[in-house]
């Protein structure tokens, strides 16, 4: 993991902040003191989702674990929406080494092995239309090339509503049914790609029409996770 951060830190030019917006030397397309600003999270999995159990003693969500590098707050909710509606696809050349070091230090920590295959949120087809590309899909297949994992896509999504201003129950009921599997996945082990998780909603929903083609262990991996009123509490 230390090897690889150095490595990714190398990714480095002079340039315009994305998020101060002065001239610096930029890591990750961010100066030093921005980046050193970002509300980093620590290499384990997002609500604890692997020791969560209903009470059939089953697990609560479709993913084994949620993995995020950044807490979606300022100024990630900033530099989020630039990428998603201020037609920045670049920026995931930013966001994926964040990730991919983040995704490699839990997996070791937790000494579990990577994904064989990394699929992007479908996005529906007039969100796509309107925005121009779909940014899960940028950012996987920059994590794709990083990591050597190869990146799939056979998930289709039908149009639902935009879900920022929906409460956790709303998301879920949004996305029922919104995805299929339209080819059977030839891996076992996979991570959803998403810029955000905040419910799980969506990612779940993904993972189970997955599980649905083919048995398979499926994890969900964003640059941001939206942590609840009670993990802030006891940060």
């Amino acid at each position: 993991m230390v090897k690889l951060w150095h490595e990714l830190r190398k990714i480095e030019k002079s340039g315009i902040c994305w998020l101060c917006e002065q001239p610096a030397v930029l890591e990750f397309g961010v100066c030093e003191y921005c980046f050193a600003d970002l509300p980093r999270l620590p290499p384990r999995c997002c609500g604890d989702l692997v020791v969560q159990l209903n009470y059939d003693q089953k697990p609560i969500s479709a993913c084994r674990l949620w993995c995020a590098a950044l807490s979606y707050e300022n100024p990630v909710t900033r530099w989020v929406q630039q990428y998603k509606y201020s037609h920045q696809p670049a920026l995931a050349d930013c966001f994926a080494p964040l990730l991919a070091a983040q995704a490699v230090s839990l997996y070791r920590q937790e000494k579990i092995y990577l994904p064989d295959a990394l699929v992007p949120v479908p996005l529906g087809n007039l969100r796509w239309y309107k925005r121009g590309y779909n940014q899960a899909g940028v950012l996987a297949e920059k994590l794709g090339e990083l990591l050597g994992i190869p990146v799939i896509y056979p998930m289709r999504r039908r149009s639902t509503r935009a879900s920022h201003r929906l409460t956790a129950a709303e998301r879920k009921t949004n996305v029922s049914g919104a995805f299929r599997c339209i080819e059977k996945p030839g891996y076992a082990r996979l991570a959803i790609i998403d810029d955000v998780i905040t419910s799980g909603a969506t990612v779940n929903a993904v993972a189970a029409a997955l599980k649905q083609q083919r048995p398979c262990l499926v994890d969900a991996w964003a640059l941001a996770y939206t942590p609840k009123r009670t993990e802030l509490e006891h940060t």
